[in-house]
């Protein structure tokens, strides 16, 4: 463990998985996310990709001209990474970042907004702003669809907000005369429009990832995530989170990255705290495919404590079975746990065929899935003789797969109890 002060989440611990390799609704780079903290529902900025046509739009926009505008796409994903819905932003800015409240029931989103174009024509936002979710909707900056905009200093760029639930605060980063700038707010009287600092910070953020791609704030604690796509840094890759204390702004901590290895294109892309049965979770992007459309992965460390050298990162969930795969003794199901400092994925129950050829026994879920092929041997039966043991491999397509089965000496069952692989 790497851990100075009480309420900070290891970043160098094991690294678990929110979603893997999930579309949105347009098929540019994921910005930023942010989580809602009471169902769970991940909502992603992406700058709106070219060729759409909104309905007041005289053609369709392209690309560049929807970056240089600061056009941005909102998708709603479910827990479970599913689309539930979007909204577009147009003149909002870039999306490094984004805050989500939930005011009983009613999910209001925090941006930038106001955007202006940087010397490489990519707008940033110069203010921030907050806005009820509604799908299928366009907002358009200097409206009253979103609350008026703040700006910590007039002078301030690349403006963006996230929210430190564990303080009930609203967390702004901007840059300030070239200095990388974090204050915090708090946040009920920002949400009525009264902006007083609690405090301006401005960490030595070290040059190492080159790029900033996102922070997230939790107990006292501000998190920086940098790096840059394989295509520019190939693997190991150059994806490095740092820990500093608000106090002070001392560092904490400084780590390389190396989750997430068989990712294609695997760009760092936004931050984020959710606590899940009271546990705190840190959770950092990748943007994936290489080309695209790009998808979203979301990595986890966690905050669970270890017991006997054991942390669970993700505990006990059903595998889906695959039609003609029937449950022997109990259901199968699986889990992440860190063992001994290892991320390894283990499964558990049992399941009946016969299989006469190598199959696939069902699906995992999205945070169990490995981004490298994960393998093992199980006990399986043998009426001819001989060796009762079956390999069992998990993909990164979330595929579960029975190996050895075959014409002459099909596998009646398999107990998948014994499956315990590292997991990257």
């Amino acid at each position: 463990m790497s851990v100075t002060i009480a309420g900070q989440i290891d970043i160098a611990g094991p690294v678990g998985k929110l979603l893997h390799r999930r579309p949105l609704q347009n098929d540019t780079v994921m910005q930023g996310f942010g989580i809602d903290p009471v169902s769970d529902d991940i909502f992603v900025l992406q700058i709106m990709q070219g060729g759409i046509r909104l309905p007041d739009e005289p053609a369709a926009v392209d690309y560049p001209t929807r970056k240089t505008n600061g056009d941005l796409c909102l998708t709603r994903l479910s827990p479970a990474g599913a689309i539930t819905g979007y909204m577009y932003l147009r003149g909002f800015g870039h999306g490094v970042s984004l805050g989500v409240e939930n005011r009983d029931g009613a999910i209001w989103l925090w941006t930038e907004t106001a955007s202006s174009p940087n010397s490489k024509n990519e707008g940033y936002g110069t203010a921030v702003t907050s806005f009820p979710f509604s799908t299928g909707t366009t907002i358009d900056y200097g409206t009253s669809a979103h609350t008026p905009p703040h700006q910590p200093d007039p002078a301030c760029r690349g403006i963006t907000p996230t929210i430190d639930r564990s303080a009930g605060e609203l967390v702004v980063r901007f840059n300030l005369n070239g200095v990388m700038t974090f204050e915090r707010y708090d946040l009920a009287k920002a949400a009525a429009g009264i902006w007083e600092p609690l405090q301006r910070l401005q960490p030595n953020v070290p040059a190492d990832g080159v790029d900033f791609q996102g922070y997230a704030s939790h107990a006292g604690v501000l998190y920086t995530l940098k790096g840059q796509s394989l295509e520019t840094a190939p693997l190991p890759g150059n994806t490095y989170l740092t820990a500093f204390e608000w106090a002070t702004g001392a560092q904490l901590d400084h780590q390389h990255i190396t989750a997430g290895p068989g990712l294609e294109w695997r760009e760092p892309e936004g931050m984020a705290v959710s606590v899940r049965d009271g546990v705190p979770h840190l959770h950092f992007g990748f943007a994936c495919e290489n080309p695209g459309p790009r998808t979203c992965t979301i990595m986890s460390l966690s905050a669970a404590p270890e017991t006997d050298g054991v942390k669970v990162l993700t505990d006990w969930q059903p595998i889906t079975l695959a039609a003609g795969v029937s449950v022997d003794q109990s259901a199968p199901q699986a889990r992440l746990i860190s063992l001994a400092g290892t991320t390894t994925l283990q499964l558990a129950g049992g399941v009946r065929g016969p299989f006469s050829a190598d199959t696939v026994l069902g699906t995992l879920p999205d945070s169990l899935t490995p981004s490298v092929a994960a393998r093992a041997t199980v006990p399986r039966d043998n009426a001819l003789g001989g060796p009762a043991v079956a390999r069992v491999e998990v993909g990164a397509d979330r595929a579960v797969r029975l190996y050895g089965g075959r014409a002459a000496n099909p596998i009646a069952w398999a107990q998948l109890d014994n499956f315990s692989a590292v997991w990257r």
